[in-house]
C-alpha cells in the first residue's frame, strides 16, 4: 500500500506517539512491581501478597506485550510497509491491560 509522503509522515508521527505512551505504560506497570515487592512484609499474609504480585506483574506482561506489539506496527511503517488496520497484529483493547 502506497500513501503521499506527508500522509506518511503524519501516520508515522501518530504511531510514534502510541509506541511512546505504550512506553509510559510499562515503565507505570514496572513502578507498580517494585513497589508491591517493596511493601511485602511478614505482616501481609502470602495468600493477599502474592495475589497482590501476580497483579501487578500479570499488568506489566500485558504492557510490555503491547509495547511490542505497536513497536512492531510502528517499525513496518518506517520500513514502508502499511498495512490496514485489520492486518495488523492484534492485541489487547485499549485498557484492557490497566493497572486500575
Amino acid at each position: 500500500m502506497s500513501i503521499p509522503e506527508a500522509e506518511h509522515r503524519s501516520l508515522e508521527e501518530r504511531w510514534r506517539q502510541r509506541v511512546e505512551d505504550a512506553k509510559l505504560r510499562v515503565v507505570f506497570a514496572r513502578n507498580w512491581v517494585n513497589e508491591v515487592h517493596r511493601d511485602l512484609s511478614p505482616d501481609i499474609p502470602a495468600v493477599d501478597g502474592d495475589f497482590a504480585l501476580q497483579r501487578a506483574v500479570k499488568a506489566e506482561n500485558d504492557a510490555l506485550r503491547e509495547y511490542n506489539r505497536l513497536l512492531r506496527i510502528f517499525t513496518d511503517l518506517v520500513d514502508g510497509i502499511v498495512l490496514d488496520e485489520p492486518d495488523w497484529p492484534k492485541g489487547q483493547a485499549a485498557g484492557k491491560g490497566d493497572i486500575n
